[in-house]
C-alpha cells in the first residue's frame, strides 16, 4: 500500500497499515501542525498508543470590548463572513462547555517517528497513475480532480488562514474566544494548558487588543513563540453528488481511496478521520463486487 501525504491524516494512516509506504511532497521541517487541535473521544489515542488529556473547554464570544451572552443572527454572520466569505452555519452558535481531549504538542512527531523510514520526504505526485497497489490518499480533492483530469469538477473555494502562538506561563486552562468583530482578521483564540493560538482569516492583525478577552497582556503575560500560515485553512462545500461520485470513481477505478478533510472535502474531524480508515480497511479486503456499490468514505 502507498499513503500520499504525511499531514496528520496520512500520518494517522500510516499507523494503522504498518507496512504502507507515505510520500510527502515537502520537506520535513514543514510537517507540524499550528492551528487548534482536539478531540471529541480519546479513540484516536487509544489507535495509536498515545495518551490524550482529558480537559474542560470553556467558550465565549467578545465583541466591542465585552463577552457577547449567547451568539445573535448578526454575530454569525459576521463571523462565517470572516473565516470563509458566505453565510453558513459555523461553531460560534455553540458555546456549551464541553469535555474534550487533547494530544501531547508533539504529537504530530510521535505520529512521524512510529511511521520510521516508511516515510519518505519531498516525494511530489504530480499525476494519477496505476501503482499496482491500493493507495490511500490525503491529497486535497480540488489537486487530485486536476490530475484525474476531471473536466466537470466544481469550483473549489477555499481559504488560507495565519497562525500565531504564544506561552502563557503558569496557565493550564482550556478556553476558546470567538472574535466576530469584521474590524479584525482574528476570529478564534484558544488557550490550551499554557499554549495561545491566535487564527486569522488570511492575515495577521498585530493592532486588535484581543488577548483582554483572556485577561491577559500581550507584552506581560504572553511569550511569542511562532507565526504560520495554513493554505486550505477554512473549506467551502460543493455539490455532493459530485462529490460522493469522485470519492467513488478513484475508489473503483484507480483503487485510490480519499482519507481526510481536504482529499473528501468536508469538514471533519481527526476522530471521523479514524472512523474512515476503518471503512477503508474493511473495503480492502471485500469482494470487488461489494467494493464498487461502496466508495472508501461514508457519503455522510
Amino acid at each position: 500500500m502507498i499513503i500520499l501525504g504525511a499531514g496528520l491524516a496520512g500520518l494517522l494512516a500510516g499507523t494503522q497499515f504498518p507496512s504502507a509506504t507515505i510520500f510527502e511532497a515537502s520537506p520535513p521541517a514543514t510537517q507540524t501542525h499550528k492551528a487548534l487541535l482536539r478531540f471529541r473521544t480519546d479513540a484516536v489515542g487509544t489507535a495509536v498508543g498515545i495518551e490524550f488529556r482529558k480537559v474542560r473547554v470553556h467558550k465565549g464570544i467578545w465583541y466591542d470590548g465585552r463577552f457577547s451572552p449567547a451568539a445573535t443572527i448578526q454575530l454569525a454572520n459576521w463571523y462565517a463572513r470572516k473565516v470563509i466569505g458566505s453565510l453558513q452555519e459555523r461553531s460560534i452558535w455553540d458555546l456549551e462547555t464541553v469535555d474534550r481531549y487533547i494530544a501531547p504538542e508533539d504529537f504530530p512527531a510521535q505520529l512521524a517517528a512510529r511511521c520510521g523510514t516508511r516515510l519518505q520526504y519531498s516525494m511530489p505526485v504530480t499525476s494519477l497513475v496505476d501503482w499496482g497497489t491500493p493507495v490511500v490518499s490525503t491529497i486535497p480533492m480540488n489537486v487530485m480532480a486536476r490530475m484525474s483530469g476531471a473536466s466537470d469538477a466544481p469550483e473549489f473555494r477555499y481559504a488560507s488562514i495565519a497562525i500565531q502562538r504564544w506561552r502563557v506561563p503558569g496557565a493550564d486552562v482550556f478556553q476558546t474566544v470567538y472574535f466576530p468583530d469584521p474590524v479584525t482578521t482574528l476570529y478564534r483564540a484558544s488557550l490550551t494548558g499554557d499554549m495561545m493560538i491566535a487564527e486569522f482569516a488570511g492575515t495577521i492583525d498585530d493592532a486588535y487588543p484581543w488577548e483582554a478577552a483572556f485577561g491577559l497582556t500581550r507584552a506581560a503575560d504572553m511569550t511569542p513563540i511562532e507565526t504560520a500560515t495554513q493554505r486550505y485553512g477554512k473549506i467551502l462545500p460543493i455539490e455532493e453528488a459530485w462529490r460522493q461520485r469522485f470519492i467513488y470513481e478513484l475508489t473503483t477505478q484507480h483503487q485510490v481511496y480519499s482519507l481526510g478533510r481536504f482529499a473528501t472535502w468536508r469538514n471533519i474531524l481527526m476522530d471521523d478521520v479514524l472512523h474512515d480508515l476503518g471503512v477503508i480497511k474493511r473495503l480492502l479486503t471485500t469482494s470487488p463486487y461489494n467494493r464498487s456499490k461502496f466508495s472508501a468514505v461514508p457519503h455522510r
